[in-house]
């Protein structure tokens, strides 16, 4: 992949034209890569075979991912995506700080480095497994949080309110359960995407977002994205991760989640649900009663990617977080879909794939009976689903080589409405 550090080609937009990632729990991520044909085994001694550090985080790997995106263009610009993070001092987060801006090009205006040591995640790669180790997080001071808000509500007042907006995971010690909703408060606006992907403090976030979306003339929306069997957990109701879902367990779980969060339903226009291995699902998140109304589902179908493994292993941390990335992504495109003849988009995805997403989507509009809002949100989701899919084959965190995701999409059957 080429670098965004090899080019220097970059100007400044508005932040109405960026994506902003809420990734506050950042890391240095450590690869401890044990020798061939060799898995963990506790108790024992294990020297590695090679180790390597480089960034952590879900919000980071987003970052990535979406640099990722970026390097397929001439002229990257390094605002298009703005990591709203705590990084700690010390070498951990210089080494995060170096990775994120010099290699991956992905700008710092957002970045708080607080007081606190930036913690570590080691993986340990073995031969047809990995083991992640996680450490805590240091603690936020009500003063660094003081610095981010501002840091926020200096670039909406110079340029509005973010493109998209994409909240993940965690938040270290010292963040209220509002952090999320109060950050969001300021910076998206009617016409804002967000992709949320945690469900940290996500009551208070439902409640900000079904106000922020109050407009009748609002263009923007939110989606919550989350895999089959937190779903379920929300829901009250216990599913492995190692078995399909069914229809009938997302349709129970889906009204429950409803009921639990009584703001969803204004908050939120659709849930991105995926399964590992098996088929991801887009529902539609029904706005009046779910006793009356019907739930409708877009299924995605499963991306096999066995014939593609380098050495008989896979490297799934970190594909969550690029399913994100390249949803959002993809449906920024779609949602300001460039008129015939206009050279440049301002957004993350390079003309290239977007001409791509572009013909996809008309493809899966001719073939189905839903919505063209909806079909966007599938093509955007099929998208990710593909980009994560691709970041498996590569053992860096949510690195991944574009050609095999636009492959893997490309070549992905029509949905199933359901």
């Amino acid at each position: 992949l080429l670098l965004l550090s090899t080019m220097s080609a970059t100007t400044t937009h508005a932040l109405s034209t960026s994506i902003v990632v809420v990734g506050l729990n950042a890391a240095l991520q450590k690869r401890f890569i044990l020798p061939p044909n060799t898995n963990l085994e506790p108790g024992n001694v294990h020297r590695a075979h090679n180790s390597e550090t480089g960034v952590g985080g879900k919000g980071q790997d987003v970052g990535v991912a979406m640099s990722c995106l970026m390097s397929k263009e001439k002229q990257p610009r390094d605002d298009k995506v703005l990591l709203a993070q705590f990084l700690g001092m010390g070498p951990e987060g210089d080494a995060v700080s170096g990775a994120l801006r010099l290699r991956r090009g992905l700008s710092d205006k957002l970045t708080i480095r607080n007081a606190a040591p930036l913690r570590t995640c080691t993986t340990i790669v073995g031969k047809d497994c990995a083991t992640e180790l996680v450490e805590t997080s240091g603690e936020v001071t009500e003063e660094e949080l003081e610095q981010l808000g501002q840091k926020v509500e200096s670039l909406v007042n110079d340029g509005g309110k973010a493109s998209g907006v994409c909240i993940m995971g965690s938040m270290p010690p010292g963040c209220g359960d509002d952090t999320y909703a109060q950050l969001s408060e300021k910076m998206v606006g009617k016409d804002t995407l967000v992709l949320i992907d945690s469900v940290i403090g996500l009551d208070a976030l439902l409640k900000t977002l079904k106000s922020c979306f109050e407009s009748d003339d609002r263009e923007g929306g939110a989606v919550l994205k989350l895999n089959a069997a937190e779903l379920c957990k929300l829901a009250g109701a216990n599913k492995s991760e190692a078995e399909k879902v069914t229809i009938e367990e997302l349709t129970a779980a889906t009204s429950c989640f409803l009921t639990k969060y009584e703001c969803a339903s204004s908050a939120l226009d659709y849930l991105c649900v995926t399964d590992g291995k098996f088929p991801g699902y887009l529902v539609e998140v029904p706005k009046e009663s779910t006793t009356e109304n019907k739930i409708n589902f877009i299924q995605l179908p499963a991306i096999d990617i066995s014939k593609q493994v380098k050495g008989g292993m896979l490297y799934p941390i970190g594909a969550g977080d690029t399913v994100a990335a390249g949803t959002l992504a993809a449906w920024q495109y779609l949602h300001h879909e460039p008129k015939a003849g206009e050279e440049n988009f301002f957004g993350v995805v390079p003309k290239q794939v977007g001409n791509i997403l572009s013909s996809v989507k008309s493809k899966w509009l001719s073939d189905a009976s839903s919505d063209e809002k909806s079909i966007k949100m599938a093509t955007s989701f099929a998208f990710g689903l593909s980009c994560g899919s691709a970041s498996c084959l590569q053992q860096e965190n949510s690195v991944f080589d574009v050609d095999d995701a636009v492959r893997y999409f490309s070549e992905m059957d029509s949905p199933v409405i359901q």
